[in-house]
């Protein structure tokens, strides 16, 4: 019997043109490229975090032999304590004509003969007597105002509990003066792990050899018509950016005694996860904003960002942003200049033109402090079209503003210094599985990129297929995060 290829039209037209041509599927529309057209632009540009590690060598990537790793770290000298008890009533005046008062504070880390200054950063006394524990009032100190004035006293608010103090120098007699103590601090761990992704591109029949009319680009800066080589340029693209979002956005999974709940169902073997770069940083500095950007905000956050930094200005800190925040950074900044009345001199900068022709726009995308540090805007663009801006889009989570997500509104300040000679953001990865690629070969044929691994990186099956398997271990360290802030816009 025949098959049936296809079936054949008929035109009762009076007279044939072109369109009879048509119906009668005689002729086909002209192909105006060979080329594919991208209508969601290219894929560059969107590996920030992989470009600042991987891209940068050795000196951008940190091998260790076990999923768990450790950071040795040090904080600042603190000096302060909270209040936890306050045994003197609104009309009390302790310390009054220099009598002594007692302050209870949550620890023993206050020391005898050393100063203190209250809350309102005015009031200063003395510590007369070392802390003595009273149970459920924490530690009781003995203190006398330092002011000459007969008839000062201590506000009592200021030892209500949850107020602080601070401890200063001490001072003694010029003779006979006895001894005291200091305080010493010791260094701590923070703790992360790493993170194993594997990815697979399954094949089968005669699918490696395929050729389609349409031009594919090739890394070499060529074309190919083989289809294959679109899939897996695909197939590398989606690895790559899923693994930079999971950078950005995965979130610390295991348990305080150590367990990892999540296993794999067949094996019963932990899936761990790390502290991505968002979580690292919210954990150290995070704020939010509300339906606009301040420049007060911006200046409170870039305070933080650069406190306790070098007065020598060479700070350079990234802030990655969707572009929700860029828009916000960039009203906040004209607002305050129209408002302090620099419209005259705004307007030179936004407009230009030439020929009777204008042009309307100028942006800020960078901040410079009084020491001449700088923050620069960088656009991130997984917070604007990433699997949590895509799920916020379809759910309706979009800010009544700009109508973008409400992840877009979010920027996560980066310190991209180098300490001690060491990237201060790095990736970690297994030593021996930073990248493992392998090929599943079976009965169908191996495209030639496949076929070029050969040796070791062949395994087999009697089934008409193949697959190309890519794992690999991931994570992200940031040693130093004092100096990031992360900000999101919560309505």
């Amino acid at each position: 019997m025949l098959r049936v290829v296809s079936t054949g039209n008929f035109d009762n037209s009076i007279h044939t043109s072109e369109n009879t041509m048509v119906k009668l599927m005689l002729t086909s529309p002209d192909k105006l490229s060979s080329k594919l057209v991208r209508l969601w632009g290219q894929d560059s540009d969107k590996l920030p975090l992989t470009h600042m590690t991987l891209g940068q060598g050795e000196s951008g990537v940190k091998k260790v032999n076990e999923v768990e790793y450790y950071l040795n770290v040090i904080g600042r000298m603190t000096f302060t304590d909270e209040i936890e008890y306050n045994q003197y009533g609104p009309s009390d005046k302790p310390g009054y004509g220099g009598a002594p008062f007692y302050l209870y504070a949550k620890t023993n880390r206050f020391t005898v003969q050393f100063g203190l200054i209250g809350p309102d950063g005015k009031t200063r006394a003395r510590i007369m007597e070392a802390g003595q524990e009273i149970p459920g009032r924490g530690f009781r100190f003995t203190c006398q105002l330092k002011s000459t004035k007969s008839n000062s006293f201590v506000d009592p608010t200021m030892l209500d509990t949850g107020k602080t103090w601070v401890m200063t120098a001490p001072t003694v007699s010029e003779s006979l003066s006895d001894g005291n103590k200091t305080n010493v601090m010791g260094p701590g761990k923070i703790h992360n792990q790493i993170a194993f992704n594997r990815y697979s591109k399954n094949i089968a029949g005669n699918l490696a050899n395929k050729v389609t009319q349409i031009e594919f680009p090739t890394e070499s800066g060529g074309t190919t018509n083989l289809w294959i080589n679109e899939e897996m340029r695909q197939f590398d693209i989606q690895l790559r950016q899923m693994n930079e979002e999971f950078n950005w956005t995965s979130e610390y999974n295991r348990a305080v005694d150590g367990s990892v709940s999540m296993k794999d169902y067949r094996t019963g073997l932990p899936i761990t996860e790390g502290a991505g770069a968002f979580e690292q940083v919210r954990e150290q500095n995070h704020d939010t904003y509300g339906y606009r950007l301040t420049l007060d905000k911006i200046k409170t956050v870039i305070s933080t960002v650069f406190d306790g930094t070098p007065d020598d200005g060479n700070m350079d800190i990234a802030m990655f942003a969707g572009d929700g925040m860029i828009d916000d950074f960039d009203m906040a900044i004209k607002s305050d200049l129209t408002s302090s009345g620099f419209t005259m001199a705004m307007g030179d900068k936004a407009i230009s033109g030439e020929g009777g022709k204008l042009s309307y726009g100028a942006y800020f995308t960078q901040y410079r402090d009084i020491k001449g540090n700088t923050i620069s805007v960088k656009p991130l663009a997984l917070l604007n079209n990433g699997s949590i801006a895509e799920v916020q889009k379809k759910n309706g989570l979009i800010h009544p503003r700009t109508k973008k997500p409400m992840s877009s509104h979010s920027a996560i300040f980066l310190d991209m210094s180098t300490y001690e000679g060491e990237n201060n953001v790095k990736m970690v990865q297994m030593t021996g599985q930073e990248e493992i690629n392998a090929i599943y070969k079976g009965l169908s044929p191996v495209p030639a990129s496949w076929g070029a691994m050969g040796g070791n990186n062949m395994i087999a099956t009697k089934v008409d297929e193949s697959s190309f398997e890519k794992k690999m271990s991931t994570g992200i360290a940031i040693m130093n995060t004092r100096n990031c802030f992360a900000l999101d816009c919560e309505l």
